[in-house]
């Protein structure tokens, strides 16, 4: 079983030895005070000088969305909290940014950047996103279903503007997209609005000892670290306490993410801790792009839903293929320990509605443990296009349902043991 295969480690940013603080340009801590002038112009100054670190030091810094530049690197000290206004014209003009795997504008991420190279954000503070402003628009489903119809009709990108109170998507923490060279590391990431840190078609990437804390009840799809797009890319440590999956690996909905077709691949994914989410770690259900030779190792899922998650639909196309995971605990699970689906129904599709199949095939274990799940193993493929070639090693399972499985071509058991 030797399915990954691996590749030139990611190296991250690469920043200059130069450092403002926000202080330099008119900050001021407190909380009362918007910095958003301060950040901005404290970022242009670096970036002119061909970049730098911007400091942000100990205490409250009220702020509106921050738009990173190349060569610039955020880094927050140690008991400094970035808080983002709740104030929603704020975040206008609508930015492009990609929603739920599909391209449109809407309101500016808080962590904001586009075409960058060599950004960082750093440090042992705190970005928090206020989200409990934003997640109650959730209900409201009108802007996300027009944005669907959006992509599958082709409409053109720059039509797809949805920062309204008739039709709002709600925006990320932080959001780089077509960036390289990117490190993200130490920093917490709390009450997001949305997706937490969503890294789209970034290259040369590494996310490294990051916390991310959400409201399990009240905070719906504030996914810990999704990767969309991304190739050469170490996800090393992160510890979550979400409303959704903890670390999810993604490429495009659907017509849109076909035709963008950019895949998710070359990733390593290790020490991810998830306390409470809905996946540990997830591949979908946005993959139309293809998801390709990524190794999971590592981790600990001690309260989730699903534990390992692979999750397609028979609208969306495109092949998660080529994954291994090693070394998975997971403690207890109220579903899951493994789930790979391809009937993800999020749009009500029934397979016969579907002209693009997705594949899902060479899927490697090696080593899981799982305390107490609903179901050990849930696989599921369809009888117009079977799981190809699964292989699980070393696997102790305890679940009220050893296993239950469907259209699979070639499941290969080696010292797994069900109780």
């Amino acid at each position: 079983m030797n399915f990954f295969t691996p590749f030139e480690m990611p190296t991250g940013a690469s920043i200059p030895e130069r450092s403002v603080c926000i202080t330099d340009f008119g900050g001021v801590p407190g909380g009362r005070e918007k910095n958003t002038l301060a950040f901005q112009s404290a970022i242009a100054h670096l970036s002119a000088l061909g970049g730098g670190r911007l400091n942000v030091p100990e205490g409250l810094w009220l702020t509106g969305p921050i738009h990173l530049q190349s060569g610039v690197e955020l880094h927050v000290e140690k008991g400094a909290e970035v808080r983002f206004t709740a104030d929603r014209e704020d975040y206008l003009p609508p930015v492009f940014t990609m929603f739920e795997g599909v391209r449109c504008f809407t309101y500016s991420a808080q962590i904001y950047a586009r075409y960058c190279h060599d950004i960082a954000v750093t440090g042992e503070g705190r970005f928090n996103g206020q989200g409990f402003c934003w997640w109650y628009t959730a209900v409201d489903r009108a802007g996300v279903e027009a944005l669907y119809k959006a992509g599958e009709d082709g409409l053109p990108v720059e039509q797809r503007v949805y920062a309204s109170d008739a039709l709002c998507l709600r925006p990320n923490l932080l959001h780089f997209v077509d960036c390289e060279n990117v490190t993200i590391q130490g920093a917490e990431f709390t009450f997001s609005p949305f997706w937490t840190v969503h890294p789209t078609w970034c290259r040369n990437l590494i996310v490294r000892d990051v916390s991310v804390y959400n409201p399990w009840v009240h905070a719906p799809n504030t996914d810990g670290c999704n990767l969309e797009g991304c190739s050469r890319a170490l996800i090393d440590g992160i510890q979550v306490d979400t409303g959704d999956d903890a670390v999810c690996l993604k490429s495009g909905r659907d017509f849109d993410g076909r035709r963008v077709n950019i895949p998710c691949e070359n990733v390593v994914v290790r020490r991810v801790k998830a306390k409470r989410s809905h996946g540990g770690v997830t591949i979908g259900s946005e993959m139309s792009g293809g998801v390709k030779n990524i190794l999971v190792e590592d981790c600990e899922f001690q309260n989730s839903l699903i534990g390992l998650w692979i999750k397609t639909a028979p609208e969306r196309g495109g092949a998660v293929e080529n994954i291994e995971y090693r070394n998975i605990r997971a403690l207890k699970l109220r579903e899951y320990a493994l789930c790979i689906t391809m009937g993800y129904y999020v749009d009500g599709n029934l397979p016969a509605d579907a002209p693009f199949m997705p594949r899902i095939r060479h899927i490697g274990i090696d080593g899981l443990s799982c305390e107490k799940a609903g179901t050990g193993l849930y696989i599921h493929g369809m009888q117009s296009s079977p799981i190809e070639d699964v292989h699980i090693e070393n696997a102790d399972v305890c679940g009220g349902t050893n296993m239950d499985v469907r259209d699979v071509n070639g499941l290969f058991l080696k010292n797994t043991v069900f109780r």
